[in-house]
């Protein structure tokens, strides 16, 4: 059985393509950059937002993911409104190939 070992980056960029996983101080996010969407998966005592596990589209990026830092992002959730996401500090972002949420569901 061989192990390959995740790609990692230190941070996502408008130009990154691909599925990130985006693990910060208590969750994980998923960052589809070929779709354009963005996944909470809120961590074991974390709050809940609205449309948490859902892939929502994205409107805007005020900053993209950096190891070290947060990110702030804006959802395209209606027609006549938007949700923000401002993250607590970025620790690991990865390439996924499968976005199940088994396999990323708790940081």
């Amino acid at each position: 059985m061989s192990h390959t070992k995740a790609e990692t980056v230190q941070e996502l960029t408008a130009d990154t393509g691909g599925v990130w996983l985006v693990t910060t101080q208590g969750s994980t996010h998923i960052w589809d950059l070929d779709s354009w969407t963005y996944t909470r998966r809120p961590g074991r005592g974390r709050g809940n937002f609205q449309g948490d596990g859902v892939p929502q589209r994205i409107w805007s990026v005020g900053r993209f993911p950096k190891v070290g830092e947060s990110f702030y992002v804006e959802l395209d959730d209606t027609v006549d409104q938007v949700q923000t996401r401002l993250s607590t500090e970025v620790r690991r972002i990865e390439r996924i190939s499968d976005p199940q949420p088994d396999a990323v569901n708790h940081a």
